[in-house]
């Protein structure tokens, strides 16, 4: 430590790197406040100097790079740089307007001042050719109907559109102007609002609504946009285009360097290449199996050189290629493969052909062994045929399966398709055809350490192996990494696993940083990027910095202040003197005001644990319901985030801090709840989702949850003095009458408490009163509460209740296998069920929104047969329950998505015997788009498989 008086010093710190990145931290402390970081509030030039003027022009430069997609045509991998890719164009003719198409690719910047797309086509013709190409890139999935827009969803969505987020990026640099005219429809405008990833993974549009039961909520944003954000006249429709030559453009102009088209792609073969800036870097494949050719087929992991055993008969078919050969499992058959233990982070892909479905790879222990059977599956059938399911079990945690299950691609087709599961940590992303299919799930935590089997197309928990795959496999490959979808959309495309593994390294030569795409005049066969001057020169000077001599190595802080600005996160957060904000302003009348605001990024890394920051970045974990304001999500292209957060105020990734003395937990938990006239944490906190607030409280977050979101270091510094972390909050300084000795006592109990909290009970005062402060919170995760149950439709004895983000709920019924109640506001108050000796029934809300007694139930043959429905129970997909039961012989899916507005039920009946029937109740409204209807009966034919879905109208229970 250096010693340092009151004042301003000039301070100069000179240090050398050795090897790649170096942890650097600079701490104080002072007999007033404890070791922390200094806060860059105390730091600044009094004059800038030159050179940081001229680091800055660089770093925009690098920014430019990024954001342009320069890498994309300029190889460049080895500069630990991220290039932006385009959206995905697959089915870009089912979403967009042709006009606004040909539009677009004359002038991306006359629509937005801020677009990256440059001008890459010379005249009219060519573009009228490009957009009819596009304009045959559709979605075999029909599109959804068309939400309604009125006044009140349009009062919903203009509110919506201030509150969450949405105006705090699209200011004058970003106008959303026109974009009422680009989409086809209201509907596909929704999607993209509920899901941007989907069509855009490289994107700098969040998803804001976070899960099934919000898309009312991006369909009323939508609406908002539509209306005001229109063109005075439609765009009119493009000249008359010749597809063919369109998609042979396509490909000379380079466009699939940025943009994918699964499945529909021009060869890549055709796409011109850029000079190379940098050298090529493969991806860490561990293991791969492509099953030769026809001419040579063999059962041999191409990476490692090992002849796998076959066990049962070893048998192949002619591959996806011409020549390829792919193994040919006939439901006997399956591979055993030298085991190693599932990494925590890694990618599977395989292309497949089956009609049966069955285990693709699976990890396992035979037997059990003292701890009970373990296992890991990756298969196609696991819930329904038609579906796709990353699973994994163990004692400690159960079975946690993530299944999706396709609506646009049948996978037990006879026809070749591309499966992937990409791993990180405890999310799990499905891939089909090199799409994303669903939203990404949770596993197992920790490393895969617990099995001693690995099979392909089999499982393996039996001595005999079970559930074994039926059908031909091609090109498997396991990689060390989570791929990302454009690198899955590659392989999706044919690209060889080994050369993405193994690249071929072309000669980097000095290249000149004013010619192409940066000249003063570019020339027509390029792309134009329209750039200012300033910009042209920020690249210049970056580029400069990155000539074949030079070496590179990993710049964590860089990269973080990369990803900042790429992602506007200080659009919303304060970071150092970026967005400074103040928690409270005064009216004209005087009246104090708190504002909502959210957390600072200043010293983020040193408060948040890297697994929170992961949780929040990646897996959409929130733990402030309270704010308008939402935490966007970016998805994989954020990926790196967390750890550069950490990393930018120089924590030590590798290091674990030690564990607290388990003793002192339960004086800690004391604290945590009531007390006799002292200060509780539970009057402002909630504890385990429980809500103990009075009104008028200001909320604060879940303190259960505090020992996996914040360091140990950060809580004790705050704990001390909360206003010097963050002033003006209205956490009071604790203990602060306490001699120091006691003080951290008192705040190692609280740590301890808070850290143990799942091994200890409830704090006094969370439920030994009655019903008050019982209610069950719904943050940003559906809840699912199954008790008996009283609506104004009468009582549900085996009720199923689902509480959705948003403020909407519904009950379901498991003994007559129907929706029974709908209603808007709070979730269930669980006292009844959890007070006392418990199991009374709880008590639906008020707001009733739909009610039904009888009726809107399914029937076989005739509307009055009499099969019972019984109940199979139920799975979940993105964290909303999929009911199963059987009818006779044939088996319903059912799922139902409510908002405030309409209520839907989607049906899949399977092995139905005779024709189906929906019947409705003469009294609830109801729309159903396919089907023979007659008054309140809808008659749906025979078939193995009957997909429908029926829209009940909320508010309308007047007679037909």
């Amino acid at each position: 430590f250096v010693m340092l008086p009151t004042g301003e010093h000039p301070l100069t710190i000179q240090f050398e790197r050795q090897g790649d990145a170096t942890q650097l931290a600079l701490r104080w402390e002072s007999e007033f406040f404890g070791e922390e970081p200094v806060p860059s509030s105390v730091l600044g030039h009094a004059t800038t100097p030159a050179e940081a003027k001229t680091q800055d022009r660089i770093e925009h430069g690098r920014y430019l790079f990024a954001e342009l997609g320069c890498g994309n045509c300029h190889a460049a991998n080895d500069w630990n740089l991220r290039s932006r890719r385009g959206p995905d164009l697959s089915h870009v003719g089912s979403r967009l307007n042709a006009g606004w198409m040909y539009a677009w690719l004359k002038n991306p910047h006359e629509y937005r001042k801020s677009a990256v797309m440059p001008v890459c086509l010379e005249t009219d013709q060519d573009r009228a050719d490009v957009t009819a190409y596009l304009g045959t890139l559709k979605s075999a999935q029909p599109s959804t109907r068309a939400p309604a827009t009125d006044e009140k969803q349009l009062d919903l969505g203009r509110e919506l559109y201030e509150q969450v987020g949405c105006a705090k990026c699209h200011d004058q640099d970003h106008p959303l102007t026109n974009v009422g005219s680009k989409y086809r429809t209201s509907a596909d405008l929704t999607d993209y609002i509920a899901n941007p990833h989907a069509t855009d993974p490289h994107g700098r549009m969040p998803q804001l609504f976070l899960n099934a039961g919000e898309r009312h909520l991006a369909s009323a944003v939508a609406g908002h946009l539509l209306a005001p954000q229109r063109r005075p006249q439609a765009y009119p429709a493009p000249p008359a285009g010749d597809a063919a030559r369109g998609a042979t453009l396509f490909a000379r102009h380079g466009c699939a360097n940025c943009h994918t088209v699964a499945g529909a792609a021009p060869k890549l073969a055709e796409t011109p290449e850029a000079p190379p800036f940098g050298q090529a870097v493969g991806l860490p494949l561990r293991h791969y199996w492509d099953f030769g050719t026809q001419a040579n087929a063999q059962v041999q992991d191409q990476v490692t050189g090992k002849r796998e055993q076959v066990r049962g008969k070893t048998a192949f078919a002619a591959g996806r290629g011409a020549e390829n050969a792919a193994f040919d499992f006939d439901g006997k058959t399956w591979i055993e493969l030298s085991h190693f233990h599932r990494p925590d982070v890694m990618t599977i892909a395989v292309w497949v052909k089956t009609t049966r479905g069955g285990s693709v790879l699976t990890w396992a222990r035979p037997g059990g062994g003292l701890r009970g059977s373990r296992e890991l599956r990756m298969n196609i059938g696991q819930d329904g045929k038609n579906s796709l399911c990353y699973g994994e079990y163990n004692s400690d945690g159960g079975w946690r399966p993530v299944i999706v299950r396709p609506t646009d691609v049948n996978l037990v087709d006879g026809q070749w398709h591309h499966l992937a599961v990409v791993r990180q940590g405890q999310s799990i992303q499905h891939y089909v055809d090199g799409r994303p299919q669903g939203s990404a799930g949770v596993s197992q935590p920790g490393p895969g350490d617990y099995t001693d089997r690995l099979l392909i197309g089999a499982l393996g928990l039996q001595q005999n192996p079970n559930n074994v795959f039926q059908g031909q496999m091609d090109d498997l490959s396991i990689w060390e990494m989570a791929l990302s979808a454009e690198q899955i959309a590659s392989l999706a495309q044919g690209n060889s696993p080994l050369a993405m593994a193994q690249p071929p390294q072309r000669e980097v030569k000095p290249f000149d940083v004013a010619a192409g795409c940066l000249a003063d005049e570019v020339k027509k066969t390029l792309p134009n990027y329209q750039l200012e001057a300033a910009d042209r020169q920020a690249l210049q000077q970056f580029l400069a910095t990155v000539q074949p001599e030079h070496h590179y190595h990993s710049a964590p802080l860089t990269t973080h202040d990369l990803r900042i600005r790429q992602f506007r996160c200080t659009a919303c957060h304060q970071l150092h003197d970026e967005n400074v904000q103040t928690g409270v302003q005064v009216d004209d009348e005087g009246k104090i005001i708190r504002l909502e605001r959210p957390p600072q990024l200043t010293g983020a890394g040193d408060k948040l644990t890297a697994t929170w920051l992961r949780a929040v970045l990646l897996e959409k974990k929130r733990n402030r319901p309270w704010l308008n304001l939402r935490m966007p999500h970016f998805g994989d292209s954020v990926s790196d985030l967390p750890e550069l957060i950490s990393q930018s105020c120089g924590i030590d990734l590798q290091a674990r801090e030690a564990k607290p003395d388990r003793g002192l937990a339960e004086a800690g938990l004391a604290m945590v709840g009531e007390r006799r006239g002292q200060v509780a944490c539970i009057n402002c906190h909630d504890y385990r989702g429980i809500n103990r607030r009075k009104d008028g409280v200001v909320p604060a977050p879940d303190i259960a949850a505090a020992a996996r979101t914040v360091r140990a270091q950060w809580f004790q510094r705050w704990m001390h003095n909360p206003s010097r972390l963050q002033p003006g909050t209205s956490m009071p300084q604790m203990f602060l009458e306490l001699p120091p000795e006691e003080r951290e006592l008192r705040i190692a109990q609280l740590w301890s408490a808070l850290y143990y909290q799942e091994q200890l009970p409830l704090p006094k005062g969370v439920l030994d009163k009655r019903t008050d402060g019982t209610r069950i919170i719904v943050n940003d995760q559906p809840v699912i509460f199954r008790m008996a149950t009283d609506t104004p439709v009468g009582r549900v004895d085996r009720a199923i209740n689902v509480g959705i983000p948003g403020g909407v709920n519904f009950t379901f019924d498991a003994v007559s296998c129907q929706l029974k109640y709908v209603w808007q506001g709070p979730f269930l108050d669980a006292g009844p069920a959890w007070n006392g000796r418990g199991g009374n029934p709880v008590r639906a809300g008020n707001q009733r929104l739909l009610g039904i007694k009888q009726g809107h139930t399914l029937r076989l043959g005739q509307a009055d047969a009499a099969a019972k429905p019984r109940f199979l129970g139920y799975r979940l997909e993105q964290q909303l329950p999929i009911f199963r039961y059987a009818l006779g012989d044939a088996v319903v899916e059912l799922r139902i998505d409510v908002t405030e507005s309409s209520v839907i039920q989607r049906f899949v009946v399977s092995g139905a015997p005779d024709d189906v029937l929906y019947v409705g109740d003469g009294e609830t409204r109801f729309r159903c788009e396919t089907g023979q209807r007659q008054d309140e009966t809808v008659r749906f034919s025979r078939a193995p498989e009957i997909r429908f879905h029926v829209e009940l109208l909320v508010g309308e229970s007047d007679k037909n």
